[in-house]
């Protein structure tokens, strides 16, 4: 048994260290005793009296002498020859190496860029200890039909506390409610704020949010508490606000009449940049609760002004609470007094906290969040500009070999296996990565503050102190120095001795071989960039060109302060000022979201009908219709004399989609009809009448169908906007100013043109067609680049056929067409693979527009168009000057 032998390591041991004169006698010697051990009962731990034996013959009468490995060394100083002559050929075929260089570090540096992108939108949210258990409530409004209306990223006032006490898994909850635009006092100085967020005691517990001065057990430790972040408590208190103590400061907050003092509690870093929401301002939800009342914090089918977040018990699963939507609406709402179930009409759905930024537009986000279609495009593009990249250096590389097959038919000769000729090519493969490697970081990042001010990102390399990175480039440059040492290395070692010794190879031959794929796949991947940018550049010209239904030229949208108290007065002096054409107040203006909506009744004949999904408003004035140039299709427009409820009746306009969602294909017949519309429920509406019914436009953009919606007359203004005539636009906006000084000195002015507020709705899209015309500029540099080199060495190589050609009297324009045939036969083949599979592509991403263009032709057929001029434009500069060389200097030696 082996439990009764001396063990096999301390023998192995003992082989390896042992005098081989001595090692038979000495290992028979213990095996005796130990087995002599093995039969005496008093004897025990016999394994570790056998490995102490051996221990003790570590003496230098017994350890034998250990020399070098001769194969070491060998390899080292093999090596060192690999380097040598890869240095040497690297110098003697300077127009290659340069051509490689480029190339490899000009993929690399697009690389390293788009690596930076992604991971950088990767990282949103993931700081917070608690990510993995936190989702945002959302919620969904149906037709009676049964069709998504609205899906809202925030919920209502009572959803938050109704979760808590209904379902076991939800453990925490919190809702963040912004207030917009109120003016925080600090002693006599008034600083005008983007919002201050009322939120829950929970969001401590939730979310990771350090504090700098205070802590989050004493953050609301009253009900007008005031939490500032970094940059705001630097905005109020100066940048020594730390020295000064700003805990227990009074700031007041300022809005609609109202003046709340609050005390400042805590001090918190400012929130990180990769996280979907940011707030500068947080006080208890306790405060608003007071201004609102009770009743209207306990609405769960209105009101979505809410951003809601719940927090579940580990390893719950939230489908499990998304199936109980039934109940839940039949416990808290039950049937509209007007027909119809909630639970019908109204759905809920938990989104991950960390797939919001990528997975995530819905209509009112707090901020614009990213696509996971782009970084999916984008990481596609990567690999393809990379491997494009290896394969430009594979082309160059086994089209220059012939130059190179006697030096394999002697290595060979000379015993050289065809692995070490193998390790040759790959070392020289890896010098050529070596010498674009950095060359990619530095283009890289001299790259890197432009895509930082066009993506507004704040991206960096940071190698030193970001170890991660260093040891994902040091693969990445090991990893492109064997994808494209490979297929050279092991294409040019299986060469047949007698035909390297020739000089003679099929690598040349006009058959076809693997060579020819790669330059079909760089071919495909340049066709398919250019059919993408076409597409793209069509579709961005379709919606910046397509009529939205609305004027948007020279027209400028003013944020109004709180301090100018009279509207009118402010408005009549606006339209007295000698460029301004036309002026209108609006809540939102078009190229905004509908964010604001409620609930509606409507009258038909003498049935009172729930139209089952929730009307988005704006309030606007008389003037609005006009200053946007919207037309008006049936009915009257609002009046200068007329109030939004006059005569304890309001008054409403639609456009055209509310007249059909509410059944009136012609737009005259539901001028003068009831309809019932409030901000809760059917017991809150307000009765009405439909006054007129405006064309269709695009309030928001064309990535979404037109909504329903109703405008209000009222007074709840946030925005003028202004028509403008003439040119001297800058001297309009002076005016402009100035006027707006005297009506509110306090408050700096905001204005901005529609026309861009327009273009910022196609922004992602612009920015990925600018980074797709980068990419392809990338791929036909490469391309163009490889295929310089590649015609230059056919041309080498078929000199004395070009001189033949040329005495027989073929121009340079045959002989160019003879070169580039090969080529327009790949570039065929390249674009039958390339376009079917770009076309479903985009195709996908066209989806995402309701209102699109169509695939023309022309964007089929450009792409082969544009790579068979460059082609043809690259074989024939290197045609006409080898043409140029007189055959006599060629033939001369035949």
């Amino acid at each position: 048994m082996a439990l009764n032998q001396p063990p096999k390591l301390a023998n192995r041991l003992l082989r390896w260290f042992c005098k081989p004169q001595y090692l038979e006698d000495i290992q028979g010697d213990l095996e005796e005793e130990y087995y002599d051990r093995l039969e005496s009962p008093t004897q025990k731990n016999n394994s570790a009296w056998y490995w102490w034996q051996i221990v003790k013959l570590f003496r230098n009468g017994i350890i034998r002498q250990f020399q070098p490995i001769n194969s070491t060394q060998k390899e080292i100083s093999m090596f060192k020859n690999y380097i040598k002559i890869g240095l040497r050929n690297l110098w003697k075929y300077k127009m290659g190496t340069a051509i490689n260089v480029i190339g490899l570090s000009t993929g690399g540096a697009a690389f390293v860029l788009i690596a930076l992108f992604i991971k950088d939108e990767l990282k949103y949210d993931q700081h917070h200890q608690n990510a993995d258990n936190i989702y945002r409530l959302t919620v969904k409004n149906f037709t009676s039909e049964g069709a998504l209306s609205r899906h809202w990223a925030f919920a209502s006032a009572g959803h938050a506390e109704r979760f808590k006490e209904d379902y076991p898994e939800v453990i925490k909850a919190t809702r963040f409610y912004p207030w917009a635009f109120p003016d925080l006092l600090v002693e006599d100085r008034k600083f005008p704020a983007e919002q201050v967020v009322f939120t829950d005691p929970d969001v401590f517990d939730m979310f990771t949010f350090p504090f700098i001065e205070g802590s989050a057990e004493s953050a609301f430790s009253t009900e007008q508490s005031l939490v500032l972040t970094e940059t705001s408590a630097i905005r109020l208190f100066g940048n020594d606000w730390q020295t000064q103590g700003v805990i227990g400061k009074r700031v007041t907050l300022q809005r609609d009449g109202l003046n709340a003092p609050f005390t400042v509690s805590g001090v918190m870093e400012d929130m990180p940049e990769h996280q979907h929401f940011h707030f500068e301002y947080l006080a208890p939800i306790r405060f608003i609760e007071q201004v609102f009342g009770e009743s209207s914090m306990s609405n769960v089918t209105g009101n979505y002004n809410w951003l809601t977040y719940l927090m579940l018990q580990n390893g719950a699963n939230p489908t499990t609470i998304e199936s109980q939507k039934d109940a839940f609406f039949d416990k808290y709402v039950g049937q509209f007094s007007s027909g119809g179930d909630a639970k019908d009409f109204y759905d809920f759905e938990l989104q991950p906290l960390q797939s919001i930024h990528l997975y995530s537009n819905l209509e009112s986000e707090i901020e614009t969040n990213g696509s996971i279609q782009q970084v999916y495009i984008f990481a596609i593009v990567a690999i393809l500009l990379l491997i494009v990249a290896c394969i430009n250096y594979m082309n160059l590389a086994t089209s220059h070999f012939s130059r190179r097959m006697k030096e394999v038919g002697v290595r060979k000769v000379l015993g050289a296996l065809r692995t070490t000729l193998i390790k040759q090519f790959l070392t020289e493969a890896f010098l050529v990565n070596l010498l674009a490697f950095p060359i990619a970081l530095i283009l890289a990042e001299l790259a890197l503050p432009f895509l930082n001010d066009f993506m507004g990102k704040s991206l960096g390399l940071n190698i030193s102190s970001n170890l991660d990175l260093l040891f994902g480039l040091i693969a990445l440059l090991f990893l492109v120095a064997i994808l494209s040492g490979s297929y050279p290395s092991v294409f040019l070692s299986r060469i047949n001795l007698t035909q390297a010794l020739k000089g003679e190879s099929s690598i040349n031959s006009n058959k076809w071989n693997f060579r020819n794929w790669l330059v079909t796949f760089q071919y495909g991947v340049t066709i398919a960039l250019i059919f993408a940018l076409a597409v793209i550049e069509s579709q961005l010209h379709y919606v910046q060109n397509t009529d939205p239904g609305y004027e948007r030229e020279q027209l400028v949208s003013v944020r109004l302060s709180r301090n100018i108290n009279s509207l009118k007065t402010f408005k009549n002096e606006l339209l007295n000022l000698p460029n301004v054409e036309k002026a209108a107040y609006a809540s939102r203006i078009p190229t905004g979201r509908l964010a604001d909506s409620w609930g509606a009744s409507f009258h038909q004949g003498d049935s009172t009908t729930n139209i089952n999904f929730r009307l988005p408003f704006i309030w606007i004035d008389e003037d609005f219709l006009k200053t946007f140039e919207i037309e008006l299709v049936a009915g009257s427009n609002f009046t200068s004399d007329m109030d939004m409820i006059q005569d304890s009746v309001g008054y409403y306009l639609i456009n055209e989609s509310a007249a059909k969602a509410l059944g009136y294909t012609n737009p005259h017949d539901i001028v003068g009809k009831k309809i019932n519309y409030g901000p809760y429920d059917d017991q809150t509406y307000q009765s009405g009448r439909i006054l007129g019914v405006t064309k269709d436009f695009h309030f928001e953009s064309m990535h979404t169908s037109i909504t329903p919606m109703i405008m209000l007359k009222g007074d709840n203004m946030r925005t003028i906007c202004l028509k403008l005539k003439g040119n001297n636009q800058a001297g309009t906006l002076s005016s402009i100013e100035d006027l707006w000084y005297q009506f509110d000195p306090e408050n700096t002015i905001s204005y901005r043109y529609v026309d861009d507020r327009f273009n910022e709705q196609y922004q992602s899209e612009m920015r990925l067609s600018t980074m797709i015309k980068v990419f392809t500029s990338v791929a036909i540099l490469i391309g163009c680049l490889g295929l310089i080199g590649m015609v230059a060495f056919i041309i080498e190589t078929k000199n004395k056929e070009i001189g033949i050609r040329k005495v027989l009297g073929a121009s340079a324009g045959n002989i160019a067409m003879k070169i580039g045939y090969r080529f327009l036969i790949l570039i065929g083949i390249a674009s039958l693979i390339a376009i079917p599979g770009t076309f479903f592509i985009v195709s996908e991403w066209l989806q995402g527009f309701v209102y699109r263009t169509s695939i023309a032709v022309w964007m089929i057929l450009l792409p082969a168009a544009v790579v068979i001029f460059v082609t043809l434009l690259s074989v024939g500069i290197q045609t006409i000057k080898a043409s140029m060389i007189n055959p006599a200097s060629i033939l001369k030696t035949e």
